[in-house]
């Protein structure tokens, strides 16, 4: 290569540098893509659709009270209801009471956990 030439393609590596700094981009760009679609906007925030309303069964029907028992039969009841409150009622104060008593005599103590109050003083004392 001779001086000229090597002179002559320097030249022309700078022109063709300078002129793809000079020359906006856009312009060497064949067709540039399109900016991309703005998102689609949220869709409004709607509120829950409430449950249907829940299906209440009517009321069983009421029964008619029963009528009295017949004066017989409250003769032939009487026995069976005054051993029913005996059963109850007696093995309660027989079994059940005594031991409430006692657990608890045993948990709190005779005189139940409470210090007497000092005992009031006496008239005749006062005056003295």
């Amino acid at each position: 290569m001779t001086g000229a030439q090597a002179s002559l393609r320097r030249r022309s590596v700078a022109g063709a540098l300078a002129l793809l700094l000079v020359v906006p981009s856009g312009l060497l760009a064949a067709d540039p893509e399109p900016a991309p679609p703005y998102p689609p906007p949220r869709p409004p925030i709607a509120r829950p659709v409430p449950p249907p309303p829940r299906y209440y069964y009517p009321p069983p029907p009421r029964v008619a009270p029963p009528p009295p028992l017949s004066p017989v039969m409250r003769v032939i009841y009487a026995p069976f209801y005054a051993a029913g409150l005996v059963v109850r009622y007696g093995v309660y104060y027989i079994l059940v009471a005594p031991l409430e008593v006692f657990s608890r005599t045993v948990s709190y103590g005779a005189k139940g956990g409470v210090e007497a109050p000092p005992p009031p003083p006496r008239g005749g004392e006062e005056r003295r």
